[in-house]
């Protein structure tokens, strides 16, 4: 009798987690993608033979939110429209890009330090957009609110042409989602490069 009266309490604690999972509600979030900056890494890497050219690698995390899930592209998508267009988009360089990322270099005018934004020699804006693989929670194609971490890393010679040590630099992200909605843009906190 007492075995049956465990096995009875034990189902009714069950049940009464069952129904109240099944009462969870999926989280609001807009549809356009919202990120927030979460970390900035620097990882020095030293010349390995003499002559070689020393590198920061610059590993960036944001947290993102997207209420319809619909993040990332992969190979395919790339290859179909509106994502294989070799202009358009932010900074009308593609549509396949999805995270977009601009440099600026702290520099002192007048005494006072200010953040510009930085090109390479001969670059322009958008000149380290990139594209983030889909993000999917579920093999389904159902709409679902999504919420994580990206992480995008970035590899800077030090040559002296572009990038020196001690070059003081901060970024401005954002990202887009296949619905081609752009998220906010955030600002990362100060890097200084170099060992």
């Amino acid at each position: 009798m007492n075995l049956f009266r465990t096995l009875g309490a034990v189902a009714l604690l069950a049940l009464g987690w069952a129904g109240t999972s099944s009462c969870l509600k999926a989280p609001d979030f807009p549809l356009e993608p919202t990120i927030t900056f979460n970390s900035l890494k620097k990882t020095y890497e030293a010349p390995r033979m003499p002559g070689a050219t020393p590198a920061d690698t610059l590993e960036f995390a944001i947290d993102f939110q997207d209420g319809d899930g619909d993040l990332g592209l992969d190979a395919d998508d790339a290859a179909i429209p509106p994502y294989n267009s070799p202009t358009g988009g932010h900074n009308n360089l593609s549509t396949s890009n999805n995270y977009f990322i601009q440099p600026f270099k702290r520099v002192i005018s007048g005494g006072i330090p200010t953040f510009v934004p930085f090109y390479t020699p001969g670059g322009f804006p958008g000149e380290y957009d990139g594209r983030y693989p889909r993000l999917e929670t579920t093999t389904d194609a159902k709409p679902a609110p999504l919420k994580g971490t990206l992480r995008y890393k970035l590899r800077l010679p030090l040559n002296r042409t572009s990038y020196s040590a001690n070059d003081v630099l901060r970024f401005e992200i954002s990202i887009m989602d296949r619905a081609m909605h752009q998220s906010n843009a955030v600002t990362t906190t100060e890097v200084t490069l170099g060992p």
